[in-house]
């Protein structure tokens, strides 16, 4: 057997095939039930809602936005009085498996704000610079109080 049929036994394009993990529903499921959990707890809790949430209440009206969309949507809005009622029926629907294929096609998917997204300000203007480089030159021409 000569060296071209032993490297044509061998394809570097299945690198990308051999390092993908497998995707474990039930591994899957746990972040978005403990998700749906605290979102529960803290609808819930007399006193606002601090750090990340899953929420928001306006006019009676609750904002959910899931990390995973249903349909297309990863928004939705529902009255203040159903919020509960819908969590438990998401709570219930996620646990069955039925939203195993949305949850895997979201898997990694996050909103990206600005400031993680590596996006950057446009900087200091020349007229900017230039004032900044003067004003430090006057500051090192001073003479030291004291000294």
């Amino acid at each position: 057997m000569s060296l071209k049929d032993l490297l044509s036994l061998a394809d570097d394009k299945l690198h990308e095939v051999f390092s993908r993990k497998p995707h474990d529903p039930s591994k899957a499921r746990k972040p978005i039930i403990k998700g749906i959990e605290r979102t529960r707890d803290q609808f819930l809790a007399t006193e606002p809602a601090k750090g990340r949430k899953w929420f928001k209440v306006s006019n009676n009206v609750v904002e959910l936005t899931l990390p995973f969309a249903i349909d297309g949507k990863n928004t939705f809005y529902v009255p203040g009085e159903r919020a509960v009622e819908f969590l438990d029926k998401l709570k219930a629907t996620v646990e069955s498996g039925d939203l195993d294929k949305d949850i895997e096609a979201g898997a990694g998917e996050r909103p990206v704000s600005a400031a993680t997204s590596g996006k950057k300000r446009a900087g200091w203007s020349p007229e900017r610079r230039e004032a900044f480089k003067a004003s430090i030159a006057d500051r090192k021409a001073k003479p030291i109080k004291g000294k």
